[in-house]
């Protein structure tokens, strides 16, 4: 009996796995990779002392909004850098916090946006340092921004979180 519902649950399991196979073929067939410009060209955070204490992932889609980020981004800071432009019509910014860290060593990367039929998906990477590196022992609040392509569909944003060993990548 134990042996038939082993089996049964192998069979279910090697069937959903086929299916979320299919899925994933089927996403990536219609997945197109969007333009990412991210603001510092660095592959690091746009920011790591910002004004954005608490973890933040936001859609800009117009000047207004793009101005009240960018102060609140900006508060530590006097005085604050000039707002770049960006051409609502044609681009809109994504914004990735991590909200307050206890040290340095911390860090937040929009990696990569596309596009499918459910909507854009905007790719981070949050690095944390591995236990017992020497860091810096101020508050650090990482941000990066980035211009992607203005879509009137959904944004969601997929978060990868890595370790990085002691000395760097």
């Amino acid at each position: 009996m134990k042996a038939a519902l082993a089996l049964g649950m192998v069979t279910l399991l090697g069937a959903l796995a086929c299916q979320s196979a299919s899925i994933n073929r089927e996403h990536s067939a219609t997945f197109e990779h969007l333009r990412v410009e991210r603001l510092r060209p660095q592959p690091v955070a746009f920011e790591t002392n910002s004004g954005l204490g608490d973890s933040l992932r936001l859609v800009v889609r117009d000047t207004s909004s793009w101005r009240r980020i960018w102060q609140r981004i900006h508060q530590p800071f006097i005085p604050q850098p000039a707002l770049p432009a960006i051409d609502f019509a044609r681009d809109m910014i994504v914004v990735a916090a991590m909200g307050t860290r206890p040290s340095g060593g911390y860090d937040v990367v929009i990696e990569g946006a596309g596009e499918d039929s459910t909507g854009v998906e905007v790719f981070v990477r949050q690095s944390s340092p591995a236990a017992g590196c020497p860091l810096s022992a101020a508050l650090t609040q990482p941000v990066d921004v980035a211009r992607i392509p203005a879509r009137p569909s959904n944004v969601r944003f997929s978060d990868r979180r890595v370790v990085v060993p002691c000395g760097g990548p």
